[in-house]
């Protein structure tokens, strides 16, 4: 499609065709991972966006390709909030469409700003504005409120030719490639002649380019001996979890699992003990006892009830040889904490939020084991790079607790997987993920999964791992530079296109 060639049905390019293609941008995501559909989706986004005749009708595209793209992408919600969190079946399906709503707010700015800067050179506008303007709203997006980096494209790609770049521009410079990409194939095909020789030229150079690049291995390197770590996988269903009479069951599993393993480093999922540390002194102190007698040191997640500043946590404790308490520091809006006026908190009492907790601080010493430093995050936390980049350079292994079991057999728990391999790739690190249903991981510093162990299975995994030191590209510089060039060209395509504009 083409401003001149042939148009489909203005309802059709409205309504009908922006859903659809979101719905196959998500096909490039775990645990389907066809990225070709995703770059096929982006190039039709982008010529609906080519075709639209105001900024505001780009917009409304994006609007409801981004409907498209997140209701696929992220319906799993409606799990977590009412069939285990305890919300009615109407609030679960409205609080699912307004963060759908919300999120699709992302990709409209970018139809509108794709639209307003059609005055530059297709070319530049396919190759360079628009994948600008995608990486300044995935940015955004990553930061407005507490954030929702979830279903960032850069993901479809973990497993693409294209994962070398991943330690120099991190998982938001992969998604504007992959939508410069997009605009390259588009030009292809509806271009004009300089376009199209532009774009072939493109397509031969740019993989001599990756061919160049360094290995991504070679911004770290091995810093000592590898350390013996064991995995476990309680695998509690979410919906028995915190019933009185499986709380002794769950304790003596996790004893057992902790007894049969051979490591220096054992680690248990997040909350792992369905009950507050205060009320699990003993049990606790039994584990402590046990890991310094072998010793190890265990990594436990559990819930603490501080009671000098009266608040909750979401913690993990390293009980055995080493002792330490990493406070989880970004919570999960309406999962872990409720943020709505007052006059709001009524409508949601019938959902099931045992705690409210409260944000750890920003700055935390990190858990050691044999002198190794322990980059730690729980559950969502991964998600967010600048979360997981507070603990580097310092750290040499990456640890992430979670507890998918909110998600049940979604596309959820293979994603926030893909996420956590997304986050050892950055790093040049390798990352242990322990999940309560799965899927647990041992992840190596190039983010290939080594290990992994099957859903709704009581498992372990037993692993040699060595720590990495050294910095990435993007561990030293984060998403600074993406931030400045996305903001630069994205106000420089606006400036110009309206230029271009008055001189027409």
């Amino acid at each position: 499609m083409t401003r001149r060639g042939f148009r489909l049905a203005p309802w059709c390019q409205d309504f009908l065709l922006p859903p659809l293609l979101g719905g196959l941008v998500t096909a490039g995501f775990a645990p389907y991972s066809y990225y070709g559909l995703t770059l096929i989706g982006l190039m039709g986004l982008l010529a609906l966006w080519w075709q639209a005749p105001t900024p505001w009708r780009g917009a409304w595209r994006g609007w409801w390709f981004g409907a498209g793209y997140f209701a696929t992408g992220i319906y799993w919600v409606i799990v977590s909030t009412h069939v285990y969190g305890g919300a009615p079946l109407a609030l679960g399906v409205f609080l699912v469409a307004l963060l759908v709503a919300v999120l699709a707010l992302f990709p409209a700015v970018i139809g509108g700003l794709a639209v307003a800067m059609r005055g530059l050179p297709r070319s530049l506008w396919a190759l360079l504005a628009v994948p600008a303007a995608w990486l300044l709203l995935e940015l955004a997006r990553a930061t407005v409120g507490t954030g929702f980096p979830w279903l960032s494209l850069g993901y479809t790609l973990i497993d693409a030719p294209v994962r070398g770049l991943v330690p120099i521009v991190g998982v938001y410079g992969l998604g504007a490639l992959l939508v410069a990409a997009a605009g390259t194939l588009w030009l292809l095909l509806a271009g004009g002649l300089f376009d199209r020789v532009l774009a072939a030229a493109l397509v031969v150079v740019f993989p001599i380019g990756l061919w160049a690049l360094p290995a991504p291995l070679s911004w770290t390197t091995p810093a000592g001996a590898p350390l013996s770590v064991a995995i476990l996988q309680g695998n509690v269903d979410q919906a028995d979890k915190w019933r009185p009479e499986n709380l002794e069951p769950t304790k003596r599993l996790y004893r057992r699992l902790s007894d049969e393993v051979d490591a220096r480093l054992v680690i248990w999922p997040e909350a792992a003990i369905p009950s507050l540390r205060v009320l699990q002194e003993d049990y606790l102190d039994e584990i402590d006892q046990r890991a310094a007698q072998t010793g190890r040191t265990e990594l436990i997640g559990f819930l603490v009830y501080d009671r000098v500043e009266e608040q909750f946590f979401n913690v993990v404790e390293a009980l055995g040889v080493e002792q330490g308490r990493y406070r989880k520091r970004h919570l999960v809006p309406f999962g872990e904490y409720f943020p709505v006026p007052d006059f709001i908190k009524p409508l949601v009492d019938g959902v099931n939020m045992r705690y409210s907790f409260t944000h750890g601080p920003v700055e935390q010493p990190l858990i050691e084991v044999d002198g190794i430093g322990l980059g730690i995050s729980i559950c969502f936390e991964d998600a967010f790079p600048r979360e997981i980049r507070r603990a580097l350079s310092a750290a040499g292994i990456l640890v992430n607790v979670t507890n998918d079991a909110w998600f049940a057999d979604s596309t959820a728990p293979h994603q926030h997987l893909e996420i956590a391999r997304m986050r050892a790739l950055e790093a040049g690190r390798p990352l242990l993920r322990a999940a309560n249903t799965g899927i647990s991981a041992v992840i190596g510093p190039t983010g290939r999964v080594r290990q992994r162990t099957p859903q709704f299975e009581v498992a372990t995994l037993e692993a040699e791992v060595t720590p990495r030191q050294g910095a990435t590209p993007f561990v030293t510089y984060g998403n600074t530079p993406a931030w400045s060039l996305a903001v630069v060209l994205v106000v420089a395509g606006v400036g110009a296109s309206r230029w271009r504009g008055k001189v027409a």
